[in-house]
């Protein structure tokens, strides 16, 4: 993972080392003490996370002390994202999915198919499932396609409906997020 902490486009900088309590929205950034300084001097603060060009977040910072000398801040953080992102989702059934697909992909085939199922058609997820499955070797084949079935019980369920309160067009809006928040969780 790759982290920016910028103040809009008048200045960046990537830190040393980051820390981050993902249950607490807490965390720790070691930067050059030159560039604490400037950190220190204006809000807001954001910091933009990412996996990849398809899996990023920005989260905003709200710095509560700085040690000078080591040039560390100490900071709580607000995510777009529901907070249940970070307990609430199968870990280990992320991080094998991860093996076989790019999670933003996973997660924006999930939207259109939610998306197209409005239409009412008949044999739409089989059809959605085929279209997914990768070329795996015969015997991985059902064991992903369980996996995959447990995640689209886990995403319509517990983040369409239990998360975002079936607000397809905001969980939509927040796909980048939601993948990288997965790949977040998962820890890679």
């Amino acid at each position: 993972m790759t982290h920016i902490i910028h103040k809009g486009l008048d200045f960046f900088v990537k830190p040393k080392k980051i820390s981050l309590n993902l249950n607490m929205k807490i965390g720790s950034a070691k930067v050059h003490p030159e560039d604490l300084k400037i950190l220190m001097k204006k809000v807001p603060v954001f910091m933009m996370s990412y996996y990849d060009s398809k899996a990023f977040m920005e989260r905003e910072l709200e710095i509560s002390s700085a040690d000078f000398p080591n040039g560390t801040i100490f900071f709580s953080y607000y995510e777009p994202v529901p907070a249940e992102l970070n307990w609430d989702v199968d870990k280990n059934l992320i991080s094998q999915l991860a093996r076989y697909f790019h999670l933003y992909d996973l997660v924006s085939s999930m939207n259109s198919l939610i998306d197209e199922s409005k239409s009412l058609s008949i044999g739409l997820y089989e059809e959605w499932l085929e279209t997914t499955m990768v070329k795996v070797p015969g015997e991985n084949a059902e064991e992903l396609r369980n996996m995959l079935s447990k995640f689209s019980l886990m995403y319509t369920t517990k983040i369409l409906w239990k998360m975002f309160h079936g607000d397809l067009e905001e969980l939509k809006r927040r796909t980048h997020e939601i993948a990288y928040k997965f790949y977040e969780v998962a820890g890679f």
